[in-house]
């Protein structure tokens, strides 16, 4: 991959061209951009790769749902189907995508959905039998065909946007300029109690507007598996060696955690959203526990019903939350 994205730097200046061409073209209004009354809440980043979406996304829907009735809408990234779907029993990652599924099977209270055009996505919920007070979206800054009404970028601590180049020389999928849209941006991923000093070198580095609200937050992990939906607690687990399986965009922060905390494990490394198959599997032992991520969790236990599969549920710790909290609610209070 380093070899491919050397070979490719010269088309870093055309792919620079055509993305700033493009957000101009929406900024002057040429391209038409569709703005909801509802409350639309949106989760995004300028970098290929996991700074976190999912994680702040079940943050919010912890927020709001006792408040709002509330819908999450994604691209389904991987999914068969590319039309408008609404998340049902019969759902698999395959119809709506694994992040979506993951939001499906942990929430009763909550509308999930997926469609690749935002705004029909949007258009199509607001139709339906009691439909939601409040849209959360994932993964749709790029989306510019929809005008969301508060918009919160990510980036991760250990690569910041304002570090990184376009692609396909860095990871950027538009230039570090393109975070002026942001109504928040969050460091995700920080370490835990971050320094002040690092947050005030960070909040320079970014170079943000006046009018944006800057936050960091952490990944906690739980101190319990989940194991067939009963939870068996994580010190007890990791006594024993076992097999970590792991489909993400970057998995170095599992793999941190589970170094520091001395656990002996054998790690089989896929791309972000793989799609398992048996053949994936065939070398490994087959007398170890696998622990994986709860977006692998569901595709892995199809694959291997009889095989004992855990997963480690993590949160999202936002460094002065009840501010965002309050950003958060005043906004859709006020919509």
């Amino acid at each position: 991959m380093k070899l491919l994205r050397k070979l490719l730097f010269f088309t870093t200046p055309l792919f620079y061209l055509i993305t700033v061409a493009r957000n101009t073209l929406y900024d002057i209004s040429f391209f038409k951009s569709t703005k909801f009354q509802i409350p639309t809440i949106g989760v995004g980043n300028l970098a290929v790769g996991g700074t976190g979406k999912s994680p702040m996304v079940e943050y919010l829907i912890n927020l709001l749902s006792d408040r709002y009735s509330i819908a999450t809408l994604s691209r389904g990234y991987g999914r068969n189907t590319k039309s408008f779907t609404i998340a049902s029993e019969k759902s698999t990652h395959l119809d709506i995508g694994d992040e979506p599924l993951q939001f499906y099977n942990k929430y009763d209270n909550i509308i999930v959905s997926v469609d690749n055009d935002r705004v029909n996505g949007i258009s199509k919920l607001l139709q339906i039998d009691n439909p939601p007070g409040v849209i959360l979206l994932d993964d749709c800054f790029q989306h510019r065909k929809l005008t969301l009404g508060l918009s919160i970028l990510l980036t991760d601590f250990s690569n910041l946007f304002s570090s990184d180049y376009l692609m396909p020389l860095g990871n950027l999928r538009e230039p570090a300029s393109s975070s002026k849209r942001a109504d928040i941006v969050i460091v995700t991923k920080c370490p835990i109690n971050i320094d002040e000093v690092i947050k005030s070198n960070i909040k320079n580095k970014l170079n943000l507007k006046l009018s944006q609200k800057l936050f960091f937050s952490s990944i906690e992990y739980s101190k319990s598996l989940i194991f067939k939906n009963k939870k068996v607690s994580f010190i007890d687990f990791i006594k024993n060696k076992f097999i970590l399986v792991t489909g993400l965009a970057s998995s170095d922060h599992i793999v941190d955690y589970l170094t520091k905390n001395k656990c002996d494990f054998e790690h089989k490394k896929f791309n972000d959203h793989h799609d398992y198959i048996l053949r994936d599997f065939e070398k490994i032992n087959p007398l170890l526990n696998i622990l994986t991520t709860e977006k692998d969790y569901a595709k892995l236990t199809k694959i291997f019903p009889k095989r004992d599969i855990y997963y480690l549920p993590i949160s999202v710790n936002i460094d002065s939350n009840k501010l965002f909290d309050k950003i958060i609610l005043d906004y859709c209070n006020i919509s």
